[in-house]
């Protein structure tokens, strides 16, 4: 059984700034034995320092004592501006944060514990900066292993569809300012589901770095960008840049310029493989899984599972009444290390299938055998065949919600996602039901939805909902989507600057105020889902104007809208259904 021993030491940048960076292996190795390297960067607090000095206790001790078990050194980074790490954070996931990769990954390659064969991990904020290290293609990283990152911080996390997520935007805000300012009791506050006496108790900041004073780079961190303004001053995914134009720092953050798609044409250049882990109920990191798969040219593996954020928890809906259960550690990090020996070759994306307990591959996406089942809104509710039907007027209710335990939540501190029963919750919105399911139902991919809809305002959201209604009469939510009506306007196929249709640039010169009474055609593209429905469930689409407890209210907070349904040009969902 291995012992660990965690040394740190600061790391010079060109620029002079130094990155604290912790170096973790085997305590019984020679000083020259050589390893390859997983490295992780940070913006969290690589390490804490603890009262009790038990480093058992470190968050990173258990996954760097399995990699060493599997012969392998971890190196974890605070990234400059944060932790132990001096500098002042212009931005998150800045130009200068990814340059020092290049950096780092020398120093490390120049060690005589490294091999000089490096991979790159993380999830979340760290798998973000484990796709910024391809950006350098540096001769030692041999592939990237991220997991839940943003592949499109706009549509997939702060503004998805346009509506903001203050929820998000806020209390990570709270979350990092906490960290910056090494004020442990405002983090133990600003975290979910911590234990926060054992966390008071043990944890006094940061780690510093051999006997250079942690308020020495704490000091540089006073000026650090903090993300809270970003959802509440864009409306418009260019806003960014013009809101900063000529500012000395950025004040927001470019969700345009600070995507991981943004970087496209440096990571294809560097050619490295790419393995890449998404969840089903993790914001849309599921649809940013696909559009990697379907327009990054690398040697990649995507993994798309029944995970909410972190890949911490199983989850599904079919779990009735059950605490999603937690992976272990080993299941989780043995498929990191597997792909740090192998490297994926070619393209291939294997995805879960809810309800079936199945995995299935695929080298195309949408996988072969998928065509669109068409339900049609009528006053019978949700019916394959266009009906003539009068058009439903509803004034949503501010109140609708889907809780503090949805797919954005678990964004921080990776919280399960809530499955419990939706009946009550449905009664805040307008809902559509099919008849009950004549055979089993498997859908793989997003759902459209395509809704002739006009409204008494100017600007409004609209959030939608696809859920199964079990014979019991339980409801559970199985995927979303949403718009801001200012942003209705469709691209034409092939002007996109994404890869799923139907696609919206979200750009300030593709607004359209909404003119009040008119008819509008408007299409959602719910987020991705794979899940096998059983015979004898019923299908419901929910429609709502709010969801309180996440999303800021955009436009007229309380609008009046009409469904128009029933015929050619009324409103329907297509399903995407792949055969038996």
């Amino acid at each position: 059984m291995n012992t660990m021993q965690r040394t740190s030491a600061y790391v010079p940048m060109p620029d002079g700034i130094r990155l604290a960076v912790d170096v973790w292996r085997d305590a019984s190795l020679a000083e020259n034995h050589a390893q390859p390297v997983l490295l992780l960067s940070t913006r969290y607090w690589r390490a804490f320092d603890l009262a009790e000095g038990d480093e058992t206790l470190q968050p990173l001790h258990a996954l760097a004592r399995h990699a060493a078990s599997r012969g392998v050194t971890v190196v974890n980074v605070d990234s400059r501006g944060s932790g132990a790490s001096f500098g002042t954070r212009r931005t998150e996931w800045s130009d200068e944060e990814r340059d020092d990769f290049g950096p780092v990954m020398d120093w490390i390659a120049a060690q005589p514990w490294s091999s000089g064969r490096i991979a790159t991990f993380g999830y979340s904020y760290g798998g973000n900066t484990a796709f910024l290290a391809a950006t350098k293609g540096h001769p030692a990283l041999a592939a990237i292993l991220p997991q839940f990152a943003d592949f499109d911080l706009y549509r997939h996390n702060l503004l998805p569809g346009g509506i903001p997520n203050l929820w998000l935007g806020d209390n990570w805000a709270r979350v990092t300012a906490a960290q910056d300012s090494a004020d442990v009791k405002a983090l133990a506050e600003a975290m979910p589901g911590i234990d926060k006496a054992s966390f008071l108790r043990h944890v006094r900041g940061p780690a510093p770095v051999g006997g250079v004073p942690l308020a020495d780079a704490v000091r540089e961190h006073a000026d650090n960008f903090n993300i809270a303004a970003t959802v509440r001053s864009i409306v418009c995914m260019d806003d960014a840049a013009r809101l900063n134009a000529g500012r000395r720092i950025d004040a927001v953050l470019d969700p345009d310029r600070y995507s991981i798609r943004s970087h496209k044409a440096a990571i294809e250049d560097s050619g490295t493989p790419i393995a890449y882990w998404a969840g089903w109920f993790d914001a849309g990191t599921a649809e940013g899984a696909i559009e990697l798969f379907r327009s990054f040219s690398n040697p990649m593996r995507v993994i798309i599972g029944p995970w909410s954020h972190g890949r911490r928890w199983v989850q599904d809906p079919f779990a009735i009444d059950v605490e999603p259960a937690p992976i272990p550690l080993e299941e989780n990090f043995d498929d990191i290390l597997d792909f740090a020996d192998a490297p994926p070759e070619g393209k291939r994306l294997d995805y879960y299938v809810l309800g079936s307990n199945v995995w299935r591959s695929t080298d195309v996406w949408p996988p072969a055998g998928i065509a669109p089942l068409r339900y049609h809104f009528a006053d019978g509710g949700l019916v394959r065949d266009a009906l003539p039907s009068a058009p439903a007027e509803w004034a949503p209710d501010p109140a609708a919600c889907t809780g503090t335990r949805n797919r954005w939540w678990t964004q921080i501190n990776c919280m399960p996602v809530d499955h419990d029963d939706r009946s009550a919750a449905d009664a805040r919105l307008l809902v559509h039901d099919s008849a009950p399911l004549a055979e089993a139902l498997e859908i793989v991919g997003a759902p459209v939805l395509h809704l002739a809809l006009a409204c008494d305002s100017t600007d409004a959201a609209l959030h939608a909902y696809l859920e199964m209604i079990a014979p019991d009469g339980r409801v559970s939510l199985l995927t979303e989507g949403r718009l801001r009506l200012l942003h209705r306007r469709t691209l034409p196929p092939g002007a996109s600057p994404f890869e799923l249709e139907p696609a919206r640039s979200y750009t300030r010169a593709d607004t359209a105020p909404v003119t009040p009474g008119e008819i509008m055609a408007i299409d959602i593209r719910l987020l991705p889902i794979a899940i096998r429905i059983p015979a004898g469930f019923r299908l419901r689409v929910g429609l709502a104007g709010a969801d309180a407890d996440t999303f800021g209210a955009v436009g007229n907070p309380a609008p009046t809208f009409t469904l128009h349904r029933g015929d050619a040009a009324g409103s329907w969902i297509d399903l995407p259904v792949i055969a038996a």
